[in-house]
């Protein structure tokens, strides 16, 4: 609904809005029922179209942004487990304790921990 209620926001959706409304209005005095309402209806048709597309391009966007942000709180670090000698890259959220990270030079630190040597 808040992304519907933005493109009122707008002012040329303002004035179809009001151009659709005095249009039935004039429309109906001036012609009757039926005869008086297509053009103040063609207007709101023409206007919802605009307002659900925009919605719909919105939420697209709103989306995609929200996937991005979540792939830019990801953090990859190399760690040693267990007795292993080789080094393996993974999450940062998945660190566990007994994990000797491998920290370079620019890196964010991804936990509290020890420090072993440096």
């Amino acid at each position: 609904m808040e992304l519907i209620a933005e493109n009122f926001e707008d002012f040329i959706n303002q004035v179809l809005c009001a151009a659709a409304v005095v249009s039935i209005i004039i429309g109906y005095v001036q012609h009757g029922f039926p005869d008086g309402l297509i053009e103040g209806t063609s207007i709101m048709i023409a206007l919802n179209i605009i307002i659900i597309v925009n919605s719909g391009n919105n939420w697209m966007s709103e989306k995609r942004l929200a996937d991005l942000v979540k792939l830019s709180d990801k953090q990859y670090v190399a760690v040693f487990r267990g007795s292993t000698t080789e080094s393996e890259t993974i999450d940062a959220n998945d660190l566990v304790v007994g994990d000797l990270v491998v920290i370079e030079k620019g890196m964010k630190v991804p936990a509290d921990m020890i420090m072993t040597s440096g």
